[in-house]
This record gives structure tokens, C-alpha cells and sequence, in this order.
């Protein structure tokens, strides 16, 4: 009787095979080495055929989209996991962890909002996991607000004028845009938000 054939240790299941190659795609793109990756090389980290990421996968934007997705669930996670009673200092903790969340990702809090591919915002599951992230800022916008006096388009200004500063503050952070600026000049998000907020 032969012996049955052993996989290799390194080998997925097929039930798992997806998950699999998104961690090794995602631990690729928080060292900034996604892009010059190609689904071959990803398919051998995960020790797999060239061909199997083809099954759950059209290409490797797909892939790429499919991990900025759960970057937007990660940081919601983040915010959902957040306890503070009173809702404007919540408010303005919250633009902290959005803030740490950036600079701990940075190559994964780039390609979440599609600046280097815009094609990927199409993207149905990131398009669904984004809008739940900023969901989770108007949610906390109207907590900080006086109940009853803002209307639907009011609310989204406030939202948006917190996120405009705490993406701002991102983005020039990441991209080292502030490094020509001596120590303390350039406040926290948070330290920005503050007054606005707690005026309200």
C-alpha cells in the first residue's frame, strides 16, 4: 500500500486559503512592500500555487482593497472599544485614536482612502466598511452635540469639519510634511478639536 501524500507544513487548507493570503498581503503593506509584490510572490509567502489566490481573488487590487477594508474595521474596532461617559471628551479621545491609528499604519491608512489607487474606493466591501467607520464619527458628533438642534446636513458639517482635521493631521504627519517645523509647534489633532468641541 503507498503512503498517503503530505502536504507541506506551509500549505493552507482551501477553507482558509483566503484568509491567508489577505494576513500575508496585509503584513506585506505594513512593511510598505505590498506594491512592489506581485500575486506570485504573495501566493509563494503564503505557500501556495501561483495560480491559488486566483481563486478568491481577480487580482491583486482586489486583494489590496479586500485589506484596506479591514483596516476600516480595525480602526472602528478601535472606536467601538473606546469607554468614556461623557460624549464630547469621547469626541475628542476618539480623534487620538484616529490619529495613532495613522501613524502605527501608515502604509495601510494611505491605501484606505484609495489616494494612490481611486479605483478601489469602488470596491464594494470597502466602500461598506468606510462608510461604517465615519458612521461611528457622525454617531459620536451627535452624542457631543446639544440633542435637538442640529438637522442631518448640520450634523454632517460638524462630522466632517473633525474629520477634515484629524485626516489633515494624518496625512501631513505620515507623509512627513510637519518634519521642518520644530518640536510642539505642530499640536495634536485632538488638541485642535478640543475647544471647538466642548464649545458646543
Amino acid at each position: 500500500m503507498s503512503k498517503p501524500v503530505r502536504k507541506p507544513r506551509n500549505a493552507y487548507h482551501h477553507g482558509n486559503l483566503r484568509e491567508a493570503i489577505l494576513q500575508v498581503a496585509r503584513r506585506a503593506l505594513d512593511q510598505g512592500a505590498y506594491e512592489s509584490l506581485s500575486l506570485r510572490e504573495l501566493a509563494k509567502r503564503a505557500g501556495v500555487t501561483a495560480n491559488a489566490p486566483y481563486r478568491h481573488f481577480a487580482s491583486k487590487d482586489e486583494i489590496l482593497a479586500e485589506v484596506a477594508a479591514g483596516g476600516f474595521v480595525q480602526m472602528t474596532e478601535r472606536f467601538d472599544a473606546y469607554s468614556e461617559p461623557d460624549a464630547k471628551e469621547r469626541l475628542i479621545r476618539l480623534c487620538d485614536l484616529y490619529t495613532g491609528f495613522a501613524v502605527e499604519f501608515p502604509h495601510l491608512y494611505r491605501v484606505m482612502f484609495g489616494i494612490d489607487k481611486p479605483a478601489l474606493m469602488e470596491h464594494l466591501p470597502l466602500h461598506e466598511a468606510a462608510m461604517a467607520c465615519f458612521g461611528r464619527l457622525v454617531a459620536a458628533t451627535a452624542a457631543a452635540s446639544a440633542p435637538g438642534i442640529l438637522d442631518e446636513i448640520d450634523l454632517l458639517k460638524r462630522a466632517n469639519a473633525i474629520w477634515t482635521v484629524v485626516h489633515g493631521w494624518s496625512r501631513l504627519t505620515i507623509d512627513g510634511m510637519t518634519d521642518f517645523q520644530p518640536p510642539g509647534a505642530f499640536a495634536p489633532a485632538a488638541d485642535i478639536v478640543a475647544p471647538v468641541v466642548r464649545g458646543w
